[in-house]
């Protein structure tokens, strides 16, 4: 379990997904990044890819998101 505060939240558009990560388009940096699925909390999309994903602030730091 993660505590709160060791969560960061951002838009983006989700582009692929493998067995052990995602792949999404942030629109913040206008970068594609790949997030181990193992430090993602949750993700939401709607139908064309676009929406939210919650990850571990660690995971954000390691890909310059924070």
């Amino acid at each position: 379990p993660m505590a709160e505060g060791e969560l960061y939240s951002l838009a983006c558009k989700f582009l692929r997904e493998t067995d052990s990560a995602v792949l999404i388009y942030d629109y913040a940096t206008q970068e594609e990044l790949w997030i181990p699925l193992s430090q993602v909390h949750s993700m939401h999309k709607d139908g064309k890819g676009d929406g939210s994903i919650t990850m571990t602030t660690w995971i954000a730091k390691q890909k310059h998101l924070i």
